[in-house]
């Protein structure tokens, strides 16, 4: 006597358990595929970072002076953040003086012409472009950050200057040694001191800090930001 078997379909249990073990590896691969894409991004952002800090640097040692316009009366200048949004100063000025381009800006300051600032039109660095709003300086003509120099997550570096004269260790931003960002770039964990430029993105939120936190909260080791100092 022949023995049949008898084909058994799955169980609607046993399918409900495989779509759960399915959607628990989905989401382990989706996590670890972001996370190594913010990390892959966080080296390409802080390799801008230092090719924009060597330029300056370069700039700094042959002027004997940071990028900014010298005929503006010392003292009457604090220090300045390029590339804020919303704020006064666009980072595209800084682009045109490393590059060595003769432009014109108009600024609360003034009229700044990248000329006055570097005479010679050196070049000490001639940015990426590119038409993704990302990792280089926008190409898009009409865009409203056409010519602003963009990291990984689209949003401008922010490039500021600490403006001498130096004649005072701390006094708000003006004629002191200390770098003031007014608030920009200040972190309860960190922030910076002395230096004569600092370079600083505030990463894929697009906001400082551990974004929608507050107060002490609001630190940069808990955030994706990547900074210079």
């Amino acid at each position: 006597m022949s023995r049949r078997r008898t084909a058994r379909g799955f169980t609607l249990v046993e399918l409900l358990v495989v779509i759960a073990i399915i959607a628990v590896l989905a989401t382990l691969i989706f996590g670890a595929v972001r996370s190594a894409t913010l990390k892959a991004q966080k080296v390409r952002c802080l390799g801008a970072i230092r090719d924009i800090n060597t330029a300056l640097q370069t700039f700094n040692s042959d002027y004997m002076r940071p990028p900014i316009p010298p005929g503006i009366v010392p003292g009457t200048l604090a220090d300045v953040t390029f590339g804020d949004v919303g704020g006064q100063y666009t980072n595209d000025y800084i682009v045109s003086v490393l590059e060595g381009e003769d432009k014109a800006f108009s600024f609360s300051g003034g009229d700044w012409s990248t000329r006055n600032t570097n005479p010679k039109l050196e070049e000490y660095m001639i940015f990426p472009r590119n038409l993704e709003k990302k990792n280089g300086v926008n190409n898009i003509q009409g865009d409203a950050t056409f010519g602003h120099i963009l990291d990984p997550w689209g949003s401008p570096f922010m490039i500021a200057i600490n403006v001498p004269p130096f004649t005072s260790e701390r006094s708000a931003g003006m004629n002191d040694k200390w770098m003031e960002t007014f608030g920009k770039g200040v972190y309860p964990d960190s922030e910076p001191r002395n230096e004569p430029f600092v370079i600083w993105s505030y990463g894929r939120d697009k906001l400082k800090g551990t974004g929608g936190k507050s107060g002490s909260n609001n630190r940069l080791d808990k955030s994706d930001d990547v900074v210079s100092w």
